[in-house]
């Protein structure tokens, strides 16, 4: 098991989510950056799927027995106390009581830890000593769980960083006819910013105003992961993993999948710009 001290920026558990579950009313949740999970998982030898750390950065915890680690997703100095030294991208195996820490993330948004055995429980416990800080208001130790050992390999080299995508290709959403006959031109041609009530619902972006024809609002109706919402002040919203499953306002376009990722890693300030898909 892992024993968390401080839970930093934004840190949860999380795994690829359940996808295909639109029709019960629930979106895919999991992890922001897919990719980016998968990545750590594979680092490691988990399967691509398995429970891991998603964070903006500043966790720390120890390890309360041997295990292999490894940190992907948004850049970040990871610093080792009684331990190896590890970086991004390295798989490195960590013994008892090696403490792990981050840094605050920089280009990217979230960054992901994975360790050997996958996350399997959150607990607290009273009869772990820990002498860091702890999320539990009693005083006792947050610890996460880890699985068995899958038995696989895990990577013998580093992982090398992706850059992010400059332009994202955005294929055209089904409520066009909503918006004036420009929309699409100024959302695939206009540079568009991140903005700072982004979250894991939709990351929202401030630009030219996308102008609608129609007045009003749609019967709600289903809404995917990358879905360009317009709503009335013309400023358009990025659906993400916790994205609600329908939705009133017209969609313009939706995001290509293989580019998700990078809305969800887009920091805010982050310029992004869309292409159409072909």
């Amino acid at each position: 098991m892992i024993r968390i001290r401080t839970w930093g920026i934004a840190t949860s558990v999380r795994d690829a989510g359940r996808p295909g579950r639109a029709h019960l009313g629930r979106s895919r949740g999991g992890a922001a950056d897919v990719w980016s999970l998968a990545l750590a998982n594979r680092l490691v030898g988990n399967p691509e799927g398995a429970a891991a750390l998603e964070t903006s950065g500043l966790v720390a915890f120890d390890l309360a027995a041997p295990a292999m680690v490894a940190v992907v997703g948004a850049m970040v100095d990871v610093v080792v106390d009684d331990g190896p030294p590890m970086g991004w991208g390295m798989p490195t195996s960590l013994p008892a009581g090696a403490v792990v820490r981050l840094g605050a993330v920089r280009d990217g948004l979230r960054s992901y830890i994975a360790v050997r055995g996958g996350l399997r429980r959150v607990a607290h416990t009273a009869d772990v000593t820990c002498t860091g800080p702890s999320r539990s208001s009693r005083g006792d130790v947050e610890v996460l769980d880890l699985g068995p050992d899958p038995g696989t390999s895990a990577a013998s080299e580093a992982a090398a960083p992706q850059p992010p995508a400059s332009v994202l290709h955005v294929w055209p959403g089904p409520r066009l006819d909503w918006l004036e006959s420009d929309a699409w031109q100024v959302l695939t041609t206009r540079e568009w910013v991140v903005q700072p009530d982004s979250n894991r619902i939709g990351a929202r972006l401030a630009g030219p105003a996308l102008a609608r024809k129609r007045a009003g609002e749609l019967p709600s109706e289903g809404l995917v992961e990358g879905a360009v919402q317009v709503p009335p002040d013309g400023q358009p919203i990025v659906m993400l993993a916790d994205h609600p499953t329908t939705g009133g306002y017209p969609v313009i376009a939706v995001v290509d999948p293989a580019h998700v990722r990078h809305v969800a890693q887009s920091a805010p300030g982050t310029t992004v710009r869309f292409r159409p898909a072909r």
